[in-house]
């Protein structure tokens, strides 16, 4: 019995210095039992970014669907007509409504039209649309966060293939640029461009 309690001893005293041990100057280096706790604390790391990145993913993927379904009834109760300014002061960013409030003005001083694309629509004449097949696209998360969501939409005859970018604004994911697939519009860089040049 007392032979038992050495060995028992013996080996309690020598699991660190196992797991621990000397380099060939004498200093002491990570044993096997650092490599696993650090080793558990990268994958314990990763796999919250993991799991926090499909959490957002999930809530953008909600929101945008949850805006579009709202865009669809708005068509419907206006009957196809656009309704823009309000769709876009409720559910896209101050950046984006800033920009829109600029190019309105040019058009009011300037007696010209900006157009490229109904963009809340997708569709060069107003009219009932349904959208589908919503895909996240990329999320970016961070001091700033980030993210895009493809969809389709889909027109009596035809279908556009679109995107729209979001920024999380106040609390919530908010709508700050369109895309047209199909024709390869980016509908703030049109912004943009018209505000810049003189349209005759």
């Amino acid at each position: 019995m007392i032979l038992t309690a050495k060995k028992c001893m013996l080996f309690l005293f020598a699991i660190p210095m196992l797991l621990t041990g000397c380099g060939d100057d004498g200093t002491p280096v990570k044993g096997a039992g650092a490599t696993v706790a650090q080793s558990a604390r990268e994958y314990r790391d990763t796999t919250t970014i993991e799991m926090q990145y499909n959490i957002e993913s999930g809530i953008v993927l909600d929101r945008v669907k949850s805006i579009f379904k709202d865009v669809k009834a708005t068509y419907l109760s206006s009957g196809g007509a656009s309704m823009n300014e309000l769709l876009d002061y409720t559910y896209c960013s101050k950046r984006w409504n800033s920009l829109v409030l600029a190019v309105r003005k040019k058009e009011s001083q300037t007696n010209t039209l900006f157009f490229e694309v109904e963009y809340w629509s997708m569709a060069r004449e107003p009219g009932f649309v349904t959208y589908d097949g919503f895909e996240v696209d990329k999320v970016v998360l961070g001091e700033k966060k980030f993210a895009s969501v493809k969809y389709t939409v889909y027109e009596t005859f035809t279908y556009t293939p679109a995107r729209v970018d979001l920024v999380y604004e106040d609390g919530r994911w908010v709508i700050d640029n369109f895309y047209d697939l199909k024709f390869g519009t980016d509908v703030r860089n049109s912004m943009w461009y018209y505000l810049a040049h003189d349209i005759i």
